[in-house]
């Protein structure tokens, strides 16, 4: 492996940013190493070097998605073979580097077990058979939508939510591959076993889709919940009355154990929230995330998934279920137009909902909770901090992604320039 000096770049470190090289050597990051023992000198001055993006929830992207494969806009149908998700997986790898991506997981929809079988069993096949993937790495797989409240489907299709039983999960045989699954507490008993079965096999387990009482919340949390998912949309239940201790919305934000996903569109949570949620839970407990849907990246406008009728809005920024007013159907966002938006919104003064006014933070704090959000947290609820992954640091793991940021406050720019997975350079803007 081919030993890479970055030259004169701002390295983003959880406490700060500073101007300095970094070295690729062996997959890992050297801060202060032989700078004349490189194979390689690539120079980034002015540029930006952060941790590599890691999307926790994501679907798909141009017309492959994972739940039931390769869409043909022709004929609306999926093919579900196995060259289809070989293709897909594959595209994926290639396509998200472009965005800083350097890992991911892919989501399920709600969607009968045959198909939620077939799609892990082609996951498994997948990460058995590749020694190493073209881009960035595919991490494992999300169970989303089968264990959700039906009456708060949202753009998801409630016939297909499965009994809330650990023989519903195991008949999935996903051998392994799900990584993360979402449990809502709202049955009780019931919800508790399975958050706790899925816990003890080592998934990662989270809420949405929910209206569950702050109580219920409370008691999942005893049983291994360790994050909700896209806060405040799915729908995400709350409670101005006292009874029960609130809704979803009050237990969350009252957690000091609890992640909370935010979607960074724009459109899923109103940028007032997302200060609000951010300012309420600390820089430490917010996961940002695209949930991005497979017509992204497309020139699809209207689409079925899961028996669930969408389509583009009007402008063009987001995906809307068709028939039901408000309610979003995934999204077209990328990790790196997430990145900017949320630079964008930090650096300005912003009116909140709950607060009178957020004010605006410096430019390089700014950096440093970005990338807390986009990086270093989602690492640390999956546990891939362990292996040194989601932030710059002497001997971490180089997954990297380098920026090129141009503008000024509240109207920044933000560009992948390169993206680096495992020490590699494997996207480059040039």
């Amino acid at each position: 492996m081919k030993t890479v000096r970055l030259k004169g770049g701002f390295v983003v470190t959880p406490q700060g940013v500073e101007r300095t090289d970094i070295i690729l050597r062996d997959g890992r990051v050297e801060l202060a190493g032989d700078k004349d023992r490189c194979d390689q000198v690539v120079d980034i001055t002015g540029k930006y070097v952060v941790p590599g993006f890691v999307d926790i929830h994501f679907h798909g992207y141009n017309l492959f998605e994972f739940t039931t494969g390769l869409y043909d806009p022709k004929s609306r149908t999926f093919d579900n073979s196995p060259s289809a998700y070989e293709y897909g997986l594959n595209m994926l790898s290639e396509t998200l580097v472009r965005f800083g991506v350097t890992g991911f997981y892919v989501g399920t929809w709600a969607s009968p077990i045959e198909n939620l079988k077939n799609c892990f069993a082609q996951l498994c096949r997948y990460l058995n058979k590749l020694e190493t993937q073209p881009g960035a790495r595919v991490l494992g797989g999300l169970l989303e939508g089968s264990f959700i409240n039906p009456q708060m489907a949202g753009a998801q299709n409630p016939d297909y939510v499965l009994e809330f039983r650990t023989e519903s999960f195991d008949r999935i045989e996903d051998k392994g591959t799900i990584k993360l699954a979402n449990v809502v507490p709202d049955f009780g008993r019931a919800s508790y076993e399975l958050t706790e079965y899925l816990t003890n096999k080592g998934v990662v387990v989270g809420a949405g889709h929910s209206n569950a009482t702050c109580e219920q919340i409370v008691e999942a949390t005893r049983a291994g919940l360790k994050y909700f998912i896209h806060f405040t949309n799915g729908p995400t239940g709350g409670s101005y009355k006292p009874f029960h201790g609130g809704g979803a919305i009050e237990a969350v934000l009252k957690s000091d154990e609890l992640y909370a996903e935010q979607i960074l569109d724009g459109y899923h949570v109103n940028p007032a929230y997302v200060r609000d949620i951010l300012k309420r839970k600390g820089v430490d407990r917010i996961i940002g995330v695209t949930d991005c849907l497979f017509v992204a990246g497309s020139q699809v406008k209207q689409f079925t998934s899961g028996g669930i009728r969408g389509a583009l809005s009007e402008s063009g920024d987001y995906f809307q279920a068709v028939g039901k007013p408000g309610t979003l159907f995934s999204s077209n966002l990328t990790m790196d137009r997430g990145f900017a938006n949320l630079l964008n919104w930090f650096t300005t003064d912003m009116q909140g909902i709950w607060n009178r006014l957020h004010n605006a933070l410096e430019f390089e704090q700014a950096l440093v909770m970005v990338a807390k959000i986009l990086s270093t947290n989602p690492c640390a609820l999956t546990g891939l901090d362990k292996e040194g992954c989601g932030s710059i640091a002497d001997g971490a793991k180089a997954d990297l992604c380098v920026l090129d940021i141009t503008g000024s406050a509240g109207d920044y720019r933000v560009m992948v320039e390169s993206t680096i997975v495992d020490g590699n350079i494997v996207y480059s803007a040039k």
